[in-house]
C-alpha cells in the first residue's frame, strides 16, 4: 500500500480539483537549471560535512505549506460534534500540511497536486518564520504536481532544477521537508531504483516514473525536494510505502520540467493520440527483434481521433515517438500526453514485422467515447476439442449480430465461452468477443476453420488476436 506523504487533520474533509487562481504576468521561465549549492564530484568520498553544506544552502528555499479545505460534513447534523473549539459557527474547514520549494525569486514554488487539492486557503511559511498567502497558478493531477505563487517582502532563495536522467542507482540524495509537521527536517539516503512505474499512490493512475529512495520520507514531506550531491533538485517527494521502512518515492524533475511552462501559464492541456496501449508479449517481441520491455502495443484505436485518422491499426507496435525511442510501453502515454497539437508528430511503428512511419496531429484530451452493445453468445456454438485446450468455445455469428456489429458477411467468429483459468481469459478475452484476425490474418466466419488453425499452434506459441467488442476493435497477444 502506497501513501501520499502529507499531513491532514479533520474529522471530515472534501477533496476537489485544485483550480487556477492567478492571472498575474509570469516570468518567461519560472525556474533555473543547474545547481543551487556547490557541486561535489560523484567519485569523491562523502565527507562528514557534505549533507550539512547542502542543508544550509538549500533549506531556505524549502517552504511549509498549510491548507484549509471545506468539509462535506458541513451540512450534516452531527458535524458540530467534530468541529474544533475555536471554529466560528458555519466554519467547517479541515487542515493539511505539506512541503514545497521555491524555484523563482518572485515567489513561485513547486509542490504536489494532492497537497493543495481542494484548498480554500493556502499559506506558505519560510524557514525564517515569514508567512504569506499563496494561490495556485496551475496544477496537474496525472503527475501530482502543482505550482503556487506568493508575493514576498524579502529576498528569496530559489532552488535550481537538475537533470534526473543523470541520477545513478546508489547515488546519495538528500530530502528536506516538514516530516510529521517538524519543519525543515533533513534526511539522507541513496537512490534505490529508478523508473518505478508500478507505484500508484492514489486511486487514479499516475504517469510518474518514480525515483525510489531510502532517504527517510514521512507524512508532511509531500512536495518537498529530493536533492543530489551536485546541489540540484532531482525530484519532488510524493509517496511512501506504508508497509515498509525507508522506501519513499519522488517524481523525477525532468518530467516536471516538461509541463512547467504550461503550469506557469495556468494549467496543462493534455494532448491525445486516441489509442489504448499495452506491453508487447515477450514471444512476439522476440519475433519482431525488439529488446525486452521496449515498444508499445496498440491494443485499440479509437474512432475519429488522431491515430485513426493517421491510419494506425490495432496490433501496431510503436517503437519511436517524435524521435524518442519507446524503451517501455508506458513511455508512449506520457510522450503523447505532453506532445504538441500544433504540428504533426512522427511515429515509427512495426506492422506485421515491417517498419513504417506514420504522422499524426494530436488533439486535446476528448470526452469518453461511446460504444455500442456487445455480441451475445450464439445459439449454435460448438466445443471443438482443440479449442477446448485453449479454453475457448466458438460459435457462428447470426445475421442480426453482424448487423449490430456492422460486420460484413464472412467476417468474424464469436466467442461463446472462455475458461476462467485459461491464458485467453487472463489475456482479456471475454464471452461475446468476435475474433476477426489470428496472427494478422483474417479468420473468416467458420468456427470449425478457426479451431483448425488454432490446433496447429504449438504450445507456448504466441496468439495475436484482433477482436471486435462493443463496437470497438481490440488487439490481444498471449501464449497458447
Amino acid at each position: 500500500m502506497f501513501l501520499r506523504c502529507h499531513v491532514m487533520s479533520c474529522a471530515l474533509f472534501l477533496l476537489t480539483l485544485g483550480g487556477i487562481a492567478n492571472a498575474q504576468p509570469v516570468p518567461t521561465k519560472v525556474w533555473t537549471d543547474g545547481a543551487s549549492a556547490k557541486a561535489l564530484d560523484p567519485q569523491t568520498p562523502v565527507a562528514l560535512n557534505t549533507f550539512s553544506t547542502l542543508a544550509s544552502e538549500l533549506s531556505p528555499s524549502v517552504v511549509s505549506i498549510t491548507t484549509k479545505r471545506a468539509s462535506p460534513g458541513a451540512s450534516h447534523p452531527l458535524y458540530n460534534l467534530f468541529r474544533g473549539p475555536n471554529s466560528a459557527p458555519g466554519e467547517h474547514l479541515g487542515s493539511g500540511l505539506g512541503t514545497g520549494f521555491i524555484i523563482h525569486t518572485e515567489g513561485y514554488a513547486l509542490t504536489n497536486h494532492h497537497v493543495i487539492e481542494g484548498a480554500q486557503d493556502i499559506q506558505v511559511s519560510l524557514q525564517n518564520g515569514s508567512r504569506y498567502e499563496a494561490e495556485v497558478v496551475g496544477s496537474w493531477k496525472p503527475l501530482d504536481v502543482a505550482l503556487v505563487k506568493f508575493t514576498p517582502k524579502e529576498k528569496l532563495v530559489a532552488a535550481a532544477l537538475g537533470d534526473s536522467d543523470n541520477l545513478a542507482i546508489g547515488e546519495w540524495v538528500v530530502a528536506i521537508g516538514n516530516a510529521l509537521g517538524l519543519n525543515h527536517t533533513v534526511t539522507a539516503g541513496i537512490v534505490s531504483a529508478k523508473g518505478r512505474r508500478e507505484v500508484q499512490p492514489g486511486r487514479e493512475p499516475m504517469m510518474a516514473n518514480f525515483i525510489q529512495t531510502d532517504a527517510s520520507i514521512n507524512p508532511g514531506n509531500s512536495g518537498g525536494p529530493l536533492i543530489s550531491t551536485r546541489g540540484e533538485v532531482v525530484g519532488i517527494n510524493t509517496a511512501i510505502n506504508a508497509a515498509g521502512q525507508g522506501i519513499g518515492f519522488a517524481v523525477p524533475i525532468n518530467m516536471v520540467k516538461t509541463i512547467l511552462p504550461q503550469l506557469a501559464s495556468g494549467g496543462v492541456k493534455r494532448a491525445y493520440l486516441g489509442v489504448r496501449v499495452g506491453p508487447v508479449d515477450r514471444a512476439l517481441a522476440q519475433s519482431m527483434g525488439l529488446t525486452p520491455k521496449s515498444g508499445a502495443m496498440i491494443v485499440e484505436v479509437l474512432p475519429g481521433l488522431p491515430a485513426a485518422k493517421a491510419g494506425m491499426k490495432a496490433g501496431d507496435i510503436v517503437t519511436e515517438f517524435d524521435g524518442q525511442p519507446i524503451k517501455h510501453w508506458e513511455d508512449l502515454p506520457w510522450l503523447a500526453s505532453t506532445g504538441t497539437t500544433s504540428k504533426s508528430t512522427r511515429l515509427e511503428v512495426l506492422r506485421r514485422g515491417k517498419a513504417q512511419e506514420i504522422r499524426a496531429t494530436l488533439t486535446h484530451y476528448p470526452q469518453a467515447q461511446r460504444v455500442s452493445g456487445a455480441a451475445q453468445p450464439s445459439a449454435n456454438g460448438r466445443f471443438d476439442k482443440s479449442v477446448e485446450a485453449l479454453g475457448l468455445r466458438l460459435g457462428q455469428l447470426s445475421r442480426e449480430q453482424r448487423r449490430t456489429l456492422r460486420l460484413k458477411r464472412g467476417q468474424g467468429v464469436v466467442v461463446d465461452a472462455v475458461e476462467p483459468r485459461a491464458n485467453a481469459y487472463r489475456a482479456g478475452i471475454r464471452q461475446g468477443d468476435v475474433i476477426l484476425q489470428l496472427n494478422y490474418e483474417d479468420v473468416g466466419s467458420s468456427p470449425k476453420a478457426l479451431a483448425k488453425k488454432l490446433s496447429r499452434l504449438a504450445p507456448g506459441e504466441t496468439l495475436s488476436l484482433l477482436i471486435r467488442r462493443e463496437g470497438r476493435q481490440i488487439f490481444m497477444s498471449f501464449p497458447r
